[in-house]
C-alpha cells in the first residue's frame, strides 16, 4: 500500500486534502487513480486508511477510512554525525530514519567534510528522510537540523552520552552505559577520526567513549552499529503488537 504525508491543517471531518509536490507525485509520478485505498501520515503519529476520491496535478481529495495513532514509547536516540564526504551522509540519513532515531544531528569537526552546506542540502536531507519514513512505515519524521561544531552542542544534563573512538581499548558499548530509560547522545566522529582536542573535550562533556571491537569501522559503519546496538539494548526494535 502506497503512503503519503499530509498537512495536518488539511483534515476537515472525513476528507483529507493533499496538495503541493506530494499531490503531483501522486498524479503525475505514481498515476494513481480514483478509488485506490492508501495509508496518510500527518506527522505528529496520526495514522490514517483512506480511499482516492478525485485527484489533479493541484490536489488530491481522499475519504478517511479508518483513523489509528502510534508514538515512539521507547527513549529517544539523538545521533551526532560529523559530516561524511559525497553521498554517505545520504545514506546515513536515511538508515538512521529507518533505525528510528530521533533526531539527527550533523556536526562539524576539524578533519570531516567542510563543503558549504546550504539551506537546499537540509531540504534534501528532510526528503529523504520523509522517502524513508514511507518506505519503512514510521509516522513521524526524525528530525533534523543545521550542523553544528562540538563547542556548540549543549546536551541535557539527564542523557546518556555515547562516544565510539578508535582509540579505546578497554571500554566496551555496554547496558551499564543506557541509564535509567533516558535519552541518548550518540557522537560519531568523521573518517578522519576526532582530533585529541575534541576527544578532550567530548570527555569535559560528559561522553564516555567505547569500542566497538578490534576492526577499525568506517564512519557510516560505526554509527549504523552503535545505533543498532543502542535501539536493541533500549528495547526500541522490538515488534509493535498493537492492533
Amino acid at each position: 500500500m502506497r503512503r503519503f504525508f499530509f498537512d495536518p491543517n488539511q483534515e476537515t471531518g472525513d476528507q483529507i486534502l493533499i496538495t503541493g509536490p506530494e499531490a503531483r507525485h501522486i498524479t503525475t509520478v505514481l498515476r494513481i487513480q480514483p478509488g485506490t485505498v492508501v495509508e496518510l501520515y500527518n506527522s505528529k503519529g496520526g495514522m490514517f486508511k483512506g480511499e482516492i476520491l478525485q485527484l489533479s496535478s493541484r490536489e488530491v481529495t481522499i475519504h478517511i477510512l479508518s483513523r489509528s495513532t502510534r508514538h515512539d514509547t521507547g527513549p529517544p536516540l539523538t545521533l551526532i554525525q560529523a559530516m561524511l564526504k559525497g553521498k554517505k551522509m545520504d545514506f546515513l540519513i536515511q538508515k538512521a530514519t529507518e533505525l528510528g532515531v530521533h533526531t539527527f544531528t550533523p556536526m562539524i569537526t576539524r578533519y570531516c567534510e567542510k563543503r558549504v552546506h546550504s539551506a537546499r542540502q537540509i531540504e534534501r536531507w528532510q526528503r529523504i528522510i520523509l522517502e524513508a519514513c514511507k518506505q519503512c512505515g514510521r509516522p513521524i519524521p526524525m528530525q533534523i537540523g543545521d550542523p553544528i561544531t562540538l563547542e556548540q552542542l549543549q546536551p541535557a544534563d539527564s542523557s546518556n552520552r555515547i562516544m565510539p573512538w578508535e582509540d579505546e581499548n578497554n571500554h566496551p558499548l555496554s547496558p551499564a552505559l543506557l541509564r535509567d530509560n533516558r535519552p541518548t547522545l550518540l557522537l560519531i566522529g568523521p573518517e578522519g577520526g576526532f582530533h585529541p582536542a575534541e576527544v578532550t573535550l567530548a570527555l569535559d562533556l560528559g561522553f564516555s567513549t567505547v569500542s566497538l571491537g578490534s576492526r577499525i569501522l568506517r564512519a557510516e559503519t560505526a554509527a549504523l552499529a552503535a545505533t543498532s546496538i543502542i535501539q536493541y539494548l533500549c528495547h526500541n526494535l522490538e515488534p509493535d503488537n498493537r492492533t
